[in-house]
């Protein structure tokens, strides 16, 4: 038995297959901000990082593209002027150094900083205060499913006492160890720098959180691990207390995201913060609470 197309549908293939067609969608030009992000810490000397920002598509993406080179970097205080130089650490997972801005005096408590960034003939300027007061954890908790805009997860409970005498920020973050068997979201840390070796890493929540109507009571953050584990994988954990123009910066980013993952969330653009319309980025100060040691049960 023969078999018959009909001329209908060979017409109506053809013309689909007439439709397709390849287009180049030439990019918008794009205007390049600077990026300049610094955390004090008390009896640490202070790091800067100051990098280019590229276009979403641009492939030079590793830390020595990015990278402003020759920039002179002052921090000053009542104590003081310190001149950041240009250093850097290799970072294992990467395979690759890590560049920043590094001072030679520690900072101190309850000073007033002043960041002064000259490169070329732009100047960029913020003040950063510390005198955070850290909070205190209370409890350590584990849950294996909670709900957020990203899907379920399994999370970390972690109920702190609020700072009652100022307006404070907080953020999670615990520092751990990872190998090659880790994972950082759903991608394995294939790094051959690594070979058998494991590297301390610095696991920050996503979220930030204000004190907003909660002053002095106990508040509770519920975080998804960054990283995979194994039961009996331990870490030390912390509630970061930081100053106000972290906690926008940081609030952006993470709205950003969401917006990516959730088509009911309006897209959030970065607003100009300390350094106006010429560079995206903070100048802040944190305090960190006394660690807690978290073993995963599961």
């Amino acid at each position: 038995m023969k078999k018959y197309i009909s001329p209908v549908i060979g017409v109506i293939a053809v013309m689909l297959a007439s439709c397709e067609k390849n287009i180049t969608i030439p990019q918008p030009a794009y205007n390049g901000r600077v990026s300049i992000q610094s955390m004090l810490e008390k009896d640490s000397v202070p790091v800067v990082y100051f990098n280019r920002t590229v276009p979403y598509f641009d492939k030079k993406v590793t830390f020595n593209d990015l990278v402003i080179r020759n920039a002179q970097v002052i921090i000053k205080s009542s104590v003081g002027i310190d001149s950041l130089r240009l250093d850097s650490t290799y970072d294992r997972i990467y395979c690759e150094y890590d560049y920043y801005y590094k001072g030679l005096v520690p900072i101190q408590s309850d000073k007033v900083y002043t960041l002064t960034i000259r490169n070329g003939s732009d100047t960029y300027t913020a003040t950063a205060q510390t005198n955070l007061l850290a909070p205190t954890i209370d409890s350590v908790g584990y849950t294996p499913t909670f709900e957020d805009l990203y899907g379920e997860h399994e999370g970390i409970i972690v109920y702190f006492k609020d700072v009652p005498s100022q307006t404070n920020f907080y953020r999670f973050e615990m520092t751990r160890y990872v190998d090659t068997t880790t994972k950082k979201a759903s991608e394995v840390i294939a790094s051959p720098c690594l070979g058998r070796d494991s590297v301390k890493v610095r696991d920050i929540g996503r979220s930030v959180y204000s004190d907003e109507g909660l002053s002095g009571q106990t508040i509770k953050m519920v975080i998804e691990p960054a990283y995979s584990h194994k039961k009996g994988t331990s870490g030390m954990i912390y509630v970061t207390s930081f100053n106000k123009n972290a906690h926008d910066f940081f609030d952006q980013l993470d709205k950003q995201k969401q917006s990516q993952f959730n088509p009911f969330v309006e897209p959030v653009f970065l607003k100009d913060g300390q350094f106006g319309s010429k560079a995206i980025g903070y100048f802040s100060a944190k305090t960190n609470s006394v660690p807690v040691k978290f073993v995963f049960p599961e």
